[in-house]
């Protein structure tokens, strides 16, 4: 009884921080209107870009979530209102939302100037 009232409070207590994992970052909107007037081959070299980017930033964002987390259980155990000012990880987030954005932009830019992988 000890041990699954430990399990549920460490359950509830991990979900408290802000964090997200890179795979639970949703796409914000961006204008598809700067890159219609682009090229196939600009787009195709826009979006490689932003993929190495965004799989740096993804990376980040995953390190940033584990670390949070981690600080958040320790908070917890040790001083349980520290808890409440974890930061997250929002302003990485807030980024790769945003590149995940541009490359949907990029995309629909591609159908639409009927480019071709």
């Amino acid at each position: 009884m000890k041990n699954l009232l430990l399990v549920i409070s460490l359950i509830i207590i991990a979900g408290c921080s802000s964090a997200q994992k890179a795979s639970e970052v949703n796409a914000s909107r961006v204008s598809i209107a700067p890159y219609l007037s682009m090229s196939c081959k600009g787009l195709a070299t826009e979006q490689n870009a932003l993929l190495r980017e965004a799989e740096a930033l993804g990376a980040q964002v995953d390190s940033e979530y584990s670390s949070d987390k981690g600080v958040e259980i320790a908070a917890w155990i040790l001083f349980a209102p520290a808890a409440f000012f974890l930061d997250g990880n929002a302003e990485s987030s807030a980024k790769l939302s945003t590149l995940k954005g541009q490359l949907e932009a990029i995309q629909e830019a591609q159908k639409i100037n009927e480019c071709t992988s």
